[in-house]
């Protein structure tokens, strides 16, 4: 599921990385969420060149969470993956989730670390899930709390995403609040090494505030079931929140972006700089002529 608003600067690396899949047994469901840019005519000519992309398109902006959940409607296979336009995944990244999901059928969802990177393609850092265990590892989701989970870089099963659907209302966290709702409960599994590529530039402050706001009323939805976890998540955020405001005040909320992952091992840029020349030969294939 790709929603793509205005990305016609980014989209076509996005679907290339789809198209340098190892896992064949795709389909990609696009919708063009009322973009003024070239998006659309990028779209529609992927779509030409690989049937496998299914194209829609939104006359107006409505929103990630109203185009998600439109997309989630028209999913019919038994897995559902992610990926945000701007973003791309590493080759292996459908096969590794696949198997994880196949092998092991009590798990909800599986999602791994992410590469970070700059608008050179070079890769800055590696955002890890901050759980206690060593990954690779299979945990539990027992109580409504911000996932420790990367929503673009997880796969689920499609019943269970349907079930829970995304919040139309929420123009941003309607990711993690869906997966808060899916994963309630159910075990889920996080690979050791990255198998997508987040990009750094989408780090900013106006959208990580409006993030905060969307995402108190996500989980106020959870608060009379679990009133002391929802309230410490509450006055957590208004807090971040509170926090960066103070620290873009003297021009140092970059500082709280770049804490947010590590520096890379070399053993992460190898396999980073071997994903990046996969898929950008991909590129050049897709968007040949």
């Amino acid at each position: 599921m790709v929603p793509c608003y205005d990305a016609a600067d980014t989209v076509r690396l996005a679907l290339a990385s789809l198209h340098a899949q190892s896992f064949e047994d795709w389909r990609c469901l696009l919708v063009d969420d009322g973009s003024t840019d070239e998006t659309h005519a990028l779209l529609t000519r992927a779509a030409a060149a690989d049937p496998r992309f299914e194209v829609h398109r939104f006359e107006r902006n409505r929103g990630r969470g109203a185009a998600r959940q439109f997309l989630l409607e028209r999913v019919t296979a038994p897995l559902v993956a992610f990926l945000d336009a701007d973003d791309w995944m590493y080759p292996d990244r459908l096969t590794d989730q696949v198997a994880w999901l196949q092998l092991e059928p009590s798990l909800a969802a599986v999602g791994s670390p992410m590469a970070i990177f700059d608008d050179a393609l070079e890769m800055v850092g590696e955002a890890r899930p901050r759980v206690a265990s060593p990954l690779p590892a299979i945990l539990e989701f027992p109580r409504p709390e911000p996932p420790r989970f990367f929503f673009p870089a997880s796969m689920l099963r499609s019943d269970i995403v349907k079930q829970a659907g995304f919040d139309e209302r929420l123009r941003r966290s309607q990711d993690s609040d869906m997966l808060i709702r899916a994963l309630l409960g159910r075990r889920y599994a996080l690979t050791a090494r990255p198998l997508y590529a987040y990009r750094r530039a989408a780090m900013t402050l106006d959208k990580t505030l409006e993030g905060y706001r969307y995402r108190m009323m996500a989980h106020r939805k959870h608060l009379r079931r679990h009133p002391l976890h929802v309230g410490r998540t509450l006055a957590q955020t208004y807090a971040k929140g509170a926090v960066l405001r103070a620290m873009a005040a003297v021009g140092a909320d970059e500082a709280v972006f770049d804490a947010r992952y590590a520096a890379p091992s070399s053993e992460a840029e190898a396999a980073y700089g071997a994903a990046r020349e996969t898929v950008t030969r991909a590129q050049e294939r897709l968007w040949r002529g």
